[in-house]
Parts: C-alpha cells; structure tokens; sequence
C-alpha cells in the first residue's frame, strides 16, 4: 500500500517545482545575496543571470518605509547581459532592503523577474550572512511567466 503513495507524492511535488522555478529561471548569484546582513552599507550592487537576457527593470526598494524607492545609477541598455551592475547614489541607513528586477528573456519568448532581500545593520553589529541561498521571488507587479 504504502508503493502507491510514493509515486504519487513525486508526481505531486514535480508539478510544483516547474511552476516555481519558472518565474525566476535566469537568476544565478548577486551581491549581496539573498538574505544577507551587511554591517557596512553596499555601494556597488550585482545581479549575475544564468542566460544573457534584457533587463528592463531594476529598483531598490527600502521595505521599512512604505517601498520608499532609492536613487541608483546602472547602465540600461537594449542589448541582452549576463551581469547588471548597480551603483547606489545616497547611503544606505541600516534597515531592509530589496533589489527588484524585471527582464525579457527573448530565447525563451517570456519574461522573468526577482527580488533580492538584505538587511543593513548598524555597523556596531557583528557581520552576517544567511546561511541558506533561497531562490529569489518575481517582483509583485512582474508580468507572469509564458508556460509552454
């Protein structure tokens, strides 16, 4: 008896991952990284994505005031990139924080996005980093994903 529940449990989690993994697909690493806690406030920020895709969005967002929206400078550009580097243009005071992103990834015919969440301590606070790598989340407004 206990046979037939395991084949269904596999078939009930892998139609579960396509849809999760889908919607964030193209995200390799950045920096920081998910969930990291920086004593000293970044100054340079990167997004580094698995397939060359075009940006068309980034936003750093503090989340403790109400998605107050923080001047950054990157180059956009129409051409598809592997690597989105950010410069933040007004310090950052301890709090969380989260970068945003939207891309079309033109090989696939879809969009993707994410968000990356890190938190700035005071810097009288020990230095931090998550020590699981969770998989970065679309942004709330992201188109969704194509599904073949």
């Amino acid at each position: 008896m206990i046979g037939v529940y395991i084949p269904m449990l596999v078939l009930g989690a892998s139609l579960l991952m396509p849809a999760q993994a889908s919607s964030q697909e193209m995200y390799d690493a950045s920096v920081p990284s998910v969930g990291d806690i920086l004593r000293d406030p970044p100054t340079k920020m990167q997004i580094t994505f698995s397939e060359e895709i075009h940006v068309t969005e980034v936003r750093l967002v503090g989340v403790d005031n109400g998605r107050e929206i923080w001047p950054i400078e990157w180059p956009k550009t129409d051409e598809d990139v592997f690597k989105v580097e950010i410069a933040v243009t007004k310090p950052l005071p301890p709090g969380k924080y989260q970068i945003e992103w939207i891309a079309d990834v033109r090989q696939h015919h879809h969009s993707d996005g994410g968000v990356i969440p890190f938190t700035v301590t005071s810097q009288d606070l020990p230095h931090q980093s998550n020590p699981l790598m969770p998989v970065a989340v679309p942004p709330e407004n992201a188109a969704p994903p194509d599904i073949p």
